[in-house]
């Protein structure tokens, strides 16, 4: 812009020698209208100055933002490195936690109860996590019954003499019995068990007795019944499920502190067998 201001200025003093000849008001004009322009390119120059320090702002605004925005996905692809880093690592610890053998009982005794239930698979289940025996009600009774099956006897004899070892002997025995949600509508079998919480007590108490006359101490031994209000799995509209119907033996270490009453126990009958019904 400054050359065109120097071009203009030598153009007009040029012009001004042509003009010599010309009549005083021509050139009047000529230099009139030769101001205004240099006026106008004094203010053009102005404009473009500013314009030249407002782009160079600009630029350097630009700049200043994409490092900003090349700083922002730096930060931003290192956290998602370490998100993803601590994602696995908790995948990790919490698959080895589900992975953990969390082992409530001594050794010893954890391994009897792992022997025993693996004689009797298709009978019951040994939880080590939670210290548990579990029998499948419908190997062990028959349907609407709290008759103990002849199997059943024999493997409750065996988990009795586990019991009677010295590595239990510090453990209390909670016998816990459950149903599914089919009511009761035989009327025999409700005259015994009116309720399948009725049911699930009554279970319990022969699967007690049974430990109890197999020569565990009465003291150490406890009974519940929650009938069908503690499933395991949801039961079919039709039916109750197999998995609800159970008896559950817990071994947890020892509340009491008073005297031993071993020797005044009353000895255990065994419960008397009643006809098998075909409808609970």
């Amino acid at each position: 812009m400054r050359s065109i201001s120097r071009s203009l200025t030598l153009v007009t003093a040029l012009g001004f020698t042509v003009l010599a000849g010309c009549s005083q008001g021509t050139v009047d004009d000529l230099r009139h209208t030769v101001r205004v322009q240099q006026q106008r390119i004094s203010e053009l120059e102005v404009q473009n100055e500013s314009l030249n320090s407002t782009t160079q702002a600009l630029r350097r605004q630009v700049q200043a933002a994409d490092s900003s925005s090349l700083e922002a996905e730096r930060r931003r692809a290192e956290a998602a490195a370490q998100l993803q880093a601590a994602m696995a690592m908790y995948a990790d610890l919490e698959q080895r936690l589900n992975d953990l053998d969390l082992m409530v009982l001594p050794p010893e005794l954890d391994e009897a109860l792992r022997a025993l239930a693996a004689r009797h698979p298709e009978l019951m289940i040994y939880d080590p996590k939670r210290g548990m025996v579990q029998f499948l009600s419908d190997l062990t009774f028959d349907l609407g019954s709290a008759d103990l099956k002849s199997e059943a006897q024999s493997s409750l004899r065996q988990l009795a003499e586990v019991l009677k070892g010295a590595p239990a002997a510090g453990y209390e025995i909670r016998v816990v019995g459950h149903t599914d949600n089919v009511p009761i509508r035989n009327v025999g079998t409700r005259a015994k068990h009116p309720t399948n919480v009725h049911l699930s007590v009554h279970r319990a108490i022969s699967v007690r007795d049974a430990l109890v006359g197999a020569g565990v101490a009465a003291g150490r031994c406890s009974v519940a019944g929650w009938g069908e209000f503690r499933p395991v799995v949801a039961n079919p509209a039709a039916g109750g499920a197999r998995a609800n119907r159970r008896v559950e033996i817990f071994l947890v270490p020892s509340s009491y502190s008073g005297p031993s009453a071993e020797g005044s126990a009353p000895e255990a009958v065994a419960p008397t067998r009643q006809p098998e019904e075909p409808l609970k």
